[in-house]
């Protein structure tokens, strides 16, 4: 771009000649840059300076930040992958174990299915055993009625008889 400061030959001031009297009317050069202009140029190009540093500061600060943070989420994560990792690992030891001992599970549920089937055939011949224990009882207790009645009824016809 173009330069403020660069002198171009009309901004240079030309040396009056001692001898020849300097003409008030004649346009006179353009003088050089003030120290203000210099200045504030300068006040410029720091001020870009630090904007361009302390952006490129801040961008160093979120990088830095957000690499905190994913170091951290990488290390839980991967302490997680361990942890179901080994826990995997536990769970098919489990189930190979579980593989090999299935055949006892299995019988010993066929046998507690065993034990209950002959609980509830004892109760069942125990309540078929009562009812006929009952029905023999009566039974008796009829026939010694009947003995009796009948008993009673010769004793009946005896005395009758005689």
């Amino acid at each position: 771009m173009f330069s403020l400061t660069s002198k171009s030959v009309s901004q240079t001031p030309k040396a009056v000649p001692e001898n020849e009297p300097a003409d008030p009317e004649a346009p006179k050069a353009r003088p050089a840059s003030s120290c203000t202009e210099i200045l504030l140029m300068s006040n410029r190009q720091e001020a870009s300076e630090q904007f361009s540093k302390a952006a490129k500061a801040e961008k160093a600060y979120r990088t830095k930040k957000k690499a905190t943070l994913a170091r951290a989420n990488y290390n839980e994560t991967k302490t997680h992958f361990q942890e179901a990792f080994s826990h995997f690992k536990l769970a098919f030891k489990g189930l190979f174990s579980v593989f090999k001992s299935m055949t006892y599970l299995i019988s010993e549920k066929r046998e507690l299915r065993r034990q209950a089937k002959e609980k509830k055939k004892r109760e069942k011949n125990v309540q078929r055993k009562k009812k006929l224990e009952e029905k023999l009882a009566k039974e008796e207790a009829a026939t010694r009625g009947e003995t009796q009645t009948n008993e009673d009824d010769k004793d009946e016809e005896d005395n009758t008889v005689d």
